[in-house]
């Protein structure tokens, strides 16, 4: 009696392990869930797809992947928090401030912003002195007048420490984004996906830099390049603050 309860036991417990769903593991892990509670920007599904082709390409279980992204994600947004307790949404002028003219194409700007409640920050590209290129979620890759964008105060103004030629040439790859690529909420594997397509304001950036001068702008090289990581890059230098 005793051995068929146990025959019984492990039969129905492996029945139940093959029913549960593919993306729900034995201890109730629920593939992208704590990643789209973190970055609300993404559905579940969303979320689930970038923990496993994370999880694929690094040869770790999803798990695992989720712990890394998630853990990059936290410490990234507790120290946007931490450093801009106020912050305004990305892509429209709600900014008090206005930029000024570049010192020279292919400078960036850095401005503190929020997508949808989650604190990012916000960069974009002179491709004229008096021209920007940027990505927000309203309208994907795109052009403005410096003076169209307005910014937060302390807003960073910089260059990016390489020759005018690769400046030249990294905002101009930029600029032929503009209206092709849309917009994506993906920050925390934007490193791994194609410098073509969707990209948000980092990824817009950090693919121009890396296709035309083969340089990573990203400071810490993580699975996502934040703007801020553009921000702090020791390829990027500041050269005026907005007040």
């Amino acid at each position: 009696m005793n051995k068929k309860i146990g025959t019984f036991s492990i039969a129905t417990l492996s029945i139940s392990l093959l029913l549960l769903p593919q993306n729900v593991s034995a201890n109730n892990y629920i593939a992208g869930e704590k990643l789209a509670s973190l970055e609300k920007n993404l559905s579940l599904k969303e979320a689930k797809a970038i923990v496993e082709d994370f999880a694929n390409s690094e040869k770790i279980s999803n798990e695992n992947a989720e712990q890394r992204l998630t853990s990059e994600l936290s410490s990234k947004l507790k120290q946007e928090e931490n450093e801009e307790p106020s912050m305004k949404p990305e892509g429209g002028s709600s900014g008090q401030y206005t930029l000024s003219k570049a010192k020279s194409i292919g400078d960036i700007y850095y401005t503190s912003s929020q997508t949808m409640n989650i604190p990012h920050g916000h960069v974009g590209m002179y491709y004229k002195e008096d021209r920007i290129v940027e990505s927000t979620p309203e309208t994907g890759v795109h052009t403005l007048a410096y003076n169209g964008r307005k910014v937060e105060e302390n807003a960073l103004m910089q260059e990016v420490i390489e020759s005018q030629a690769v400046r030249t040439a990294a905002a101009n790859w930029a600029l032929s984004r503009a209206g092709k690529d849309g917009y994506s909420y993906n920050f925390v594997t934007n490193r791994m996906t194609s410098h073509y397509g969707e990209k948000n304001c980092s990824k817009l950036v950090w693919s121009a830099y890396k296709v035309e001068g083969d340089i990573d702008i990203d400071k810490d090289e993580g699975a996502g390049v934040y703007p801020r990581d553009i921000r702090d890059s020791i390829y990027t230098q500041t050269y005026k603050v907005i007040k």
